[in-house]
């Protein structure tokens, strides 16, 4: 009776440490309306005869992150439509049929389905990057800082606890069924940078 006793005893300790460790991974969305002119999505082509950047703060999306273990996961959503690389021609044309299209495809997607955690605040992260409807697995160097609830947090707007994530990572726009034809090969290269600094709260 004793060792059965013990033995219950013994497992509800451990559901409650299991429990305890689970309330410790929290829900941080990223704050697409007040705050969102902080989050920065860009696209830089360096082709031989013009460089250019598309950015946006369109982004959204959520981050789930356990301070202790550093382990976590989430999924940033960039809106294409809202990419503008300061000339309006060209916008139109990044957005339009044979590249982004974005009408048919509004949506670039990470959703991170493993995290490794490596020195401080760095990440590699692996995840699934769907841009003009196609996915590929992707490994992602990510740096995360975390910032509980505090007098920083609160004089720069943020209420709660808040993460940082800024990740930078070269793809081939190829490999989402984007080609670049020998007639504007000069100006927009095959491979191009992806590039994200963004801000999430705590839920």
């Amino acid at each position: 009776m004793k060792n059965t006793q013990n033995i219950f005893i013994a497992t509800v300790f451990a559901a409650s440490l299991a429990s305890q460790a689970a309330a410790q991974s929290k829900r941080f969305e990223i704050d697409n309306q007040k705050l969102a002119y902080r989050n920065i999505a860009s696209i830089e082509s360096v082709a031989d005869f013009e460089t250019f950047t598309g950015k946006t703060n369109a982004v959204s999306g959520f981050i789930t992150f356990d301070p202790t273990t550093r382990q976590g996961s989430g999924k940033i959503v960039i809106d294409p439509a809202g990419i503008d690389t300061g000339i309006p021609a060209r916008n139109e044309h990044m957005k339009g049929k044979g590249w982004l299209e974005v009408d048919k495809y509004p949506q670039i997607v990470f959703e991170a389905v493993k995290v490794q955690p490596g020195r401080r605040d760095e990440y590699k992260v692996t995840g699934n990057f769907t841009l003009h409807g196609v996915t590929r697995k992707i490994i992602v160097p990510v740096q995360l800082k975390y910032s509980p609830a505090g007098p920083a947090n609160k004089a720069a707007q943020f209420e709660g606890d808040v993460v940082r994530v800024t990740a930078k990572f070269n793809i081939s726009l190829g490999d989402y069924g984007i080609v670049v034809t020998p007639q504007v090969a000069t100006k927009i290269a095959k491979d191009v940078t992806i590039s994200l600094s963004t801000y999430a709260i705590a839920k």
